[in-house]
């Protein structure tokens, strides 16, 4: 079961243009397009006529030619043309969802759209900051979407996937203070007077020991946004000056596909706003990310396999067990009052 009544990332803006792109979300064939004023819309991905993906035909006046016999429907799904007659059957039409254009991305509201409120996108303007460069990849990735949404509260597996970037000693040495939130859970480690990953290394320029935060806000239904950085030790990053050390932060966002697979997107952004510092910063958390996709993915066979197994929960899982909490608790709300 997912949660519905919520906003989810569809695809980035450059992915939907002159062609109609089919995505799959919540085990719902989608697609997106943009009508004659540019705006994107989104449609069930099935022609009412005989049932063949629209996402096969293609979009001409702004409207949306089914590719088999030529159908054209408009941004609210309904049918306006049939050729070969005048009369367009009365209902002839597929669902739409609302859909937003946001911080990037555009965002799919794929419960009730009576009840999709703009202003519940998550806010993500960092992502908008003129003085920082701001770099995001989107990939689809063959894991349940929580299994994501897991290893991204989890800090303390980056030491052992992360060694050579990310990892560091001072993270599972470190526990977490987790805590709840108006709207979802909050987590940070403060590492104080340690030494610095590679990546942070690399980009202090010095290996000298720095002051390390983690501090991540899980909100539902799967945004996972991190605060993260260091600066050089006793040079009061905790009490707020952050002048000698790197910021930078981080967004990642499942959107489900299936119950094996989903669709993820990532962003880094961070000072200075420069194209050499935005190209090497992809290029480092492209494979950063790709190494946690790279476990997740192994899970989910692992899951699937269903051999017998025993599972443990540790400390470090504080922030993953409140968070599967949380999103079982609105999905198990949502269903209860869908069900009245």
């Amino acid at each position: 079961m997912y949660l519905r009544n919520t906003w989810y990332i569809a695809a980035q803006p450059s992915e939907v243009g002159a062609a109609p792109l089919g995505r799959t979300f919540l085990g719902e064939p989608v697609v997106l397009f943009r009508d004659e004023r540019g705006k994107a819309a989104a449609l069930a991905d099935r022609c009412c006529h005989r049932g063949l993906p629209l996402s096969l035909g293609q979009v001409t006046g702004g409207r949306l030619q089914c590719g088999y016999h030529g159908l054209e429907f408009d941004a609210d799904g309904t049918c306006v043309r049939v050729p070969g007659q005048t009369r367009v059957p009365p209902g002839a039409g597929v669902r739409s969802y609302p859909v937003i254009e946001r911080h990037g991305w555009l965002w799919i509201w794929m419960g009730d759209p009576g009840r999709a409120d703009s202003g519940l996108v998550p806010d993500l303007a960092w992502r908008e900051n003129p003085e920082w460069a701001v770099v995001e990849q989107y990939r689809r990735v063959g894991c349940a979407y929580e299994l994501l949404i897991d290893i991204q509260l989890d800090n303390t597996h980056a030491p052992f996937v992360h060694p050579d970037t990310l990892g560091s000693s001072a993270i599972t040495d470190t526990p977490p203070k987790v805590r709840r939130t108006a709207g979802g859970v909050r987590a940070e480690r403060w590492m104080m007077d340690v030494v610095p990953s590679p990546t942070f290394a690399r980009a202090l320029g010095t290996g000298d020991n720095v002051d390390r935060w983690l501090i991540w806000d899980f909100s539902p239904p799967s945004l996972c946004a991190f605060d993260i950085g260091c600066a050089l030790a006793g040079t009061g990053a905790e009490k707020g000056d952050r002048s000698r050390g790197v910021t930078l932060h981080t967004m990642h966002f499942m959107t489900p596909e299936t119950a094996g697979s989903c669709h993820y997107f990532w962003s880094v952004g961070g000072a200075p706003a420069d194209d050499d510092v935005a190209a090497a910063r992809k290029a480092e958390f492209s494979r950063i990310f790709a190494e946690d996709v790279e476990i997740v993915e192994a899970l989910q066979a692992s899951r699937e396999a269903a051999l017998p197994s025993r599972r443990i929960d540790v400390n470090a899982d504080a922030p993953v067990i409140q968070a599967r909490t949380l999103l079982d608790r609105l999905i198990q709300a949502e269903t209860t009052d869908e069900a009245l």
